[in-house]
């Protein structure tokens, strides 16, 4: 399965009051210099290869109901297939297991610690 995404953006000529927005909210939080263009992002799951026919109907749907093209332009491209759910499964289980590790190695090394304190607590006393 192929991930297909659709850039919607408002026309250069259109007013942006939602980038205006977000503009006006960056300079007051100190981020000087920046100016935002506020726009949409769909992402389309395509069963099968991505073929040119199949480009040409994502821009199809672009144009019918993405995008209102009278003041906004859109961009069709296609992204890298996310990993399947088997995948993502093996990824999170080799996680648990170095996250185990991890805290085995942590309480390991905050035992040594209180054994330390302790005797240094016994010699000061």
């Amino acid at each position: 399965m192929a991930r297909v995404v659709v850039d919607v953006m408002p026309k250069p000529e259109i007013l942006d009051p939602q980038g205006k927005a977000v503009t006006g909210a960056l300079a007051r939080l100190g981020f000087a210099g920046m100016s935002v263009r506020q726009g949409k992002r769909f992402e389309l799951e395509v069963q099968g290869e991505v073929t040119e026919e199949r480009l040409a109907e994502v821009r199809r749907a672009a144009e019918t109901l993405l995008a209102n093209t009278v003041i906004e332009t859109f961009d069709v491209r296609v992204e890298p297939a996310p990993a399947s759910a088997a995948e993502d499964n093996d990824a999170e289980d080799n996680d648990g297991a170095d996250d185990n590790a991890a805290e085995e190695n942590t309480a390991d090394e905050n035992e040594a610690e209180s054994a330390e304190e302790a005797e240094l607590t016994a010699q000061a006393g």
